[in-house]
């Protein structure tokens, strides 16, 4: 995403921010050698995880050795090897070594020990030596882990734990914060027109920050042949996949309409009241809750 925004500003963070921030921390006690490993989870893609990984590294002056999409046991064995001493590896949704049995006892011993010795039989070794001690670090993301797999839970018991997780209305609040200063030639109101369709229409729907961008670009192209751009995005909201909780389609707007006139009812003489009530009970932002409140009005004047 080509997001022109600043780096440092005097605004509170966003509730994913924080949640990124809290990751950091995590990040850098691996880069300090306060940690030997970290594994990162959340079923909810697109939240920031590679990301976050990758720029508090950078700025801790560390190139992580990056190993994604697949890896055999033997290659993983000889990455090991090559990167034992003083690296930190990066595995980036490599999920398939969580199921299997010789990538997992590799990676229990590269974890855990004193001091902690690899060890790999086999006739394919060749220059390899069959053994080796392994003093680097090594960080994990995945959007799925495999479920009763004692060997994997034994990995798992091995590393510091981080779930980064967020609500529809915690994405939408940071897709609003990304579009503050517009997106290639849109401006900041165009962005906002966009982010509120998205949050009108992803109803069930699993939202991520990656279909931000795309969506931007939606507008764009739909401007330049003359067309409506909202069944453009509309089609890419209904390819996402449903949040595990839900059971049925939600009509978004009268839940939020009804939530707001509990809100008001309970709180009837505080607007701040009212605000964090709405926000507890539909997950969704500060500045929803403003919208939301001006429809009611509207509605209630007409």
């Amino acid at each position: 995403m080509s997001f022109d925004q600043p780096q440092f500003d005097n605004r509170p963070l966003t509730a994913l921010e924080k949640k990124q921030e809290l990751l950091a921390h995590h990040v850098r006690l691996v880069a300090r050698k306060m940690s030997a490993s970290l594994f990162i989870f959340g079923a909810q893609g697109g939240l920031g995880k590679s990301r976050q990984v990758l720029t508090t590294l950078d700025e801790c002056g560390i190139s992580p050795v990056i190993i994604n999409s697949h890896i055999t046991p033997l290659a993983l064995y000889a990455t090991l090897f090559q990167h034992r001493d003083d690296a930190v590896l990066f595995f980036d949704d490599v999920d398939s070594m969580y199921s299997s049995m010789p990538h997992l006892g590799l990676l229990r011993s590269a974890l855990w020990g004193s001091p902690r010795i690899v060890c790999y039989g086999s006739s394919q070794l060749n220059d390899l030596p069959n053994s080796f001690e392994f003093t680097s670090r090594c960080i994990f993301a995945a959007n799925v882990i495999p479920a009763k797999n004692d060997a994997f839970k034994a990995v798992l018991s091995r590393c510091d734990q981080f779930e980064l997780a967020a609500t529809n209305g915690e994405v939408i609040e940071m897709m609003r914060h990304l579009s503050t200063r517009g997106f290639d030639q849109l401006t900041p109101e165009e962005c906002e027109a966009v982010i509120d369709f998205i949050e009108e229409q992803a109803e069930d729907r699993q939202l991520s920050l990656r279909l931000l961008g795309p969506s931007l670009r939606k507008l764009k192209y739909a401007r330049e042949e003359g067309i409506d751009w909202r069944p453009l995005i509309k089609s890419q909201l209904s390819a996402l996949g449903r949040k595990q909780i839900a059971t049925k389609r939600l009509d978004t707007k009268n839940a939020d309409i009804n939530a707001m006139k509990e809100a008001i009812r309970k709180h009837p003489d505080s607007a701040s009241d009212q605000q964090v009530y709405w926000c507890d009970k539909t997950g969704k932002s500060r500045a929803s809750f403003f919208r939301t409140k001006k429809r009611l009005e509207i509605e209630t004047q007409a």
